[in-house]
Formats: structure tokens, sequence, C-alpha cells
């Protein structure tokens, strides 16, 4: 079936309809990304915060990834892996959503106002209109995001949040979220420009593009990402109940430590936006047929 109408998640490809209706469109279909997003990563996702956050696996004989997927079977069985996921599920569904809606309205209105032609020097072909689109719609992201992320966090740690702590972290959640989303807009979009859209023409392409371009994303802001997951699971380091930054480095092992946590994360961000990249593709594909686009 997916091999049926499958077009790329970002609609560059297609005849471009005013601004707002593609807003509309990408919120629509950014939900079905969001969603299956959510269900496919979280597990590892799961795996990751307890490495990066949660008092008890940072370190000892159960520190490790395999360690930590053996002692959450052990204790809390497949729930365990699922610990959090209604807050991303539901949240993700909205945020990721956005992202994509406010992309592609502020580019499609650059379109407009003929300012898509102009590109970066240096590099390869740009266009500052989808950089500025990307920092407008991981921007956006990022305002939602954070209090979803510190719930999920707070419940993947096994801990209670509280309302008035949800923008707790976003002073490293809004760098984190605007660098990886910005860098992968511009990078899906350099591998279309690259491969004359071949590479997102069909399910195993775009699988391979979001997917890779979403890990070295992450990869690029992964010292962010451990941070943001201290300071929303309110993590006490040696006594200490609110450390600075440098504190949590330092007890982390220096900045080697701050990549704690990246192979069950480099696994889920790849399947899981590999996976709903195809969704969603799928989903464009579906628009196309029936004249919405």
């Amino acid at each position: 079936v997916l091999s049926v109408a499958i077009c790329p998640v970002m609609t560059h490809s297609f005849e471009r309809k005013e601004a707002w209706k593609e807003g509309c469109l990408a919120l629509g279909t950014g939900i079905l990304y969001g969603a299956t997003n959510a269900l496919v990563g979280h597990p590892l996702d799961t795996v990751k915060a307890k490495m990066q956050a949660q008092t008890g696996f940072l370190k000892g004989a159960d520190s490790t990834m395999v360690g930590i997927m053996k002692r959450i079977w052990r204790t809390e069985g497949i729930v365990g892996y699922f610990r959090g996921v209604v807050p991303p599920l539901l949240g993700s569904s909205v945020y990721r959503s956005t992202q994509f809606a406010v992309f592609e309205t502020v580019f499609t209105k650059s379109k407009e106002l003929g300012l898509d032609k102009a590109v970066i020097p240096g590099s390869g072909g740009l266009a500052w209109a989808t950089l500025f689109s990307g920092v407008c719609g991981a921007s956006a992201r990022a305002v939602i995001e954070s209090p979803i992320e510190y719930a999920k966090v707070k419940r993947q740690t096994l801990q209670p949040w509280h309302f008035n702590e949800i923008y707790q972290g976003f002073f490293v959640q809004w760098p984190r979220t605007g660098g990886m989303m910005t860098f992968i807009f511009c990078s899906v979009d350099t591998v279309r420009r690259w491969s004359d859209g071949k590479a997102l023409s069909n399910p195993v392409g775009q699988f391979l593009t979001w997917g890779g371009c979403s890990m070295l994303g992450f990869w690029l802001i992964w010292p962010l990402e451990t941070l943001k997951n201290q300071v929303q699971a309110g993590t006490v380091i040696e006594g200490i109940g609110t450390p600075t930054l440098r504190q949590r480095i330092a007890y982390l092992g220096g900045p080697i430590g701050l990549y704690r946590g990246i192979l069950p994360g480099s696994v889920s961000v790849f399947l899981r936006n590999g996976t709903a990249s195809i969704v969603m593709g799928y989903a464009n594909g579906k628009l196309k047929e029936y004249g919405l686009r």
C-alpha cells in the first residue's frame, strides 16, 4: 500500500496554494507524523532518559543501555518502556504538526513574495527562505514542546510533575530544538535538491533521508539534550538540588559524558523519524490524489 502515491514530507515539489492553506494541510498531516514518531520511538527514548537523568541509573552495573533495558523489564515489565508516553503521544501530534505548519506557511509566503530564490553563499544552493522557515518552525515547536518534554521526562524518571514548573529547562530546550530542527529541515532540503527529488520519491529513500538527517541533527545538539533532560528531571547532583550546568557536566565526567545515552537515542531517532516520514508522505500523496494540493 505504501508504494502507492508516496510524496515528500516537505512539499517543495508541489505547486503551492495560498500560505494559509499550505499551513493547514501541513498541520493535518503533521499530526500523523507526530503520533507515529512518539509510538515508534518511546521505548528506546525511555532508556535514553534514564541513562541521562534518573538517579540510580547514571552510574553502576545497570547504567549501560543493555543493563537499563534488562532492569526496566525486570522491575516494570513492558509497561516500563512506555511510561510517560501519553504526554508525547498527544503533544508530539501538536508540536510536530505545528513545526511543519509554520515551516510550510512561512516558506509559501516567502515564495509568494519572491524571496525564495536568494541562496546562501557556499551552501550548495540552500535558500535563505528555507533556513528562515526552519528557524520559525523550530521555534514554534520549542514553545509547545517544552512543557510536554518536561512532563514526559518526569514520568520516565518516576517523578510527579507540577504545572508551575512546565517551562523548567526552556533555556536549554529552545537552542536544542531550534538547532536540531533547523538543521533537519535544511539537510532534507539539500538531499532533495542534490538528488533532484529522487531520494524522497519512494518509501526507502524517504525513510533513510529523514531517519539519517534527524539522527545527524540530534548528534549536533546531543549535549543540550542531556542537559535538558537533567534540568527537566530536576536531577540532584551529589546532594545539590539545583546544580549549575558546570556541576552537571563535571558529574557526568566532563564533555564526553554529555553524550551519554547516544546509542539508544540514535536508534530511536532514526527509526521514529524514518517511519513517521513514510506515514506523512503517504498522507501527502493522498492529498495530491484528492486534488487538495
